[in-house]
């Protein structure tokens, strides 16, 4: 394999996009097959790059979601799962209510969704509880991690069994981001003023609706 990779310093490379369980198995095999098409003079080279740089990307996504979802199906915590269904159904309300707001012209702003209490909930409470539940999953899973004696690096890039709580994590805190710290967010209710950076005034804003 190690000549195969010479052969093809770039291709071996990009090989590195599969699986590891993946590749280890089928790596030298695909070496091999593009070498033996390469060899045979009655096959255009043009044509068989063409044909890879097409495949290629398209195999590659369905390995990794095939090892993605055997990695959650066996692997992955159950912990992280729960976590994670948790955290998606805490933020949900935020996406739900603007899709609909949106939709009918912005007139649930007049409705009792848009009572400051109920706000409250909806923008700050469940998505801060999506956050601290996921990030509660995750720092268990790291410690797991840690146990096998894994470097701190790996546990920090290692997504495959902790991706469903670091994307809940990731969308609760930019809820909360826009809410807070955005200056386009017009009162997080639709009045426009540019006081965000000052939740005082933004919740004052609110309270005025």
């Amino acid at each position: 394999m190690k000549d195969l990779a010479k052969r093809f310093p770039r291709y071996s490379k990009l090989l590195y996009l599969y699986p590891v369980s993946y590749r280890k198995e089928y790596g030298e095999q695909m070496l091999q097959t593009l070498a033996d098409m390469l060899d045979d003079p009655q096959q255009s080279h043009t044509s068989i790059w063409l044909r890879i740089t097409l495949d290629f990307p398209l195999s590659v996504l369905k390995q990794q979601v095939t090892y993605t979802g055997e990695a959650m199906a066996t692997a992955m915590p159950t912990y992280i799962k729960r976590n994670a269904l948790i955290g998606a159904g805490l933020i949900a309300p935020f996406f739900i209510i603007l899709t609909i707001n949106g939709i009918l012209g912005n007139r649930l702003q007049s409705s009792w969704l848009w009572q400051s209490w109920v706000l409250f909930i909806w923008l700050i409470v469940l998505p801060a509880l999506a956050v601290a539940c996921n990030l509660a999953a995750w720092i268990r899973w790291s410690r797991a991690a840690r146990e096998t004696k894994q470097s701190l690096w790996r546990i920090l890039t290692d997504f495959r069994l902790s991706w469903p709580a670091l994307t809940m994590m990731i969308l609760g805190m930019g809820i909360l981001g826009l809410v807070f710290f955005h200056d386009s967010v017009h009162c997080v209710a639709g009045n426009p003023v540019r006081e965000l950076h000052n939740p005082s005034q933004t919740w004052h804003c609110i309270e005025q609706q």
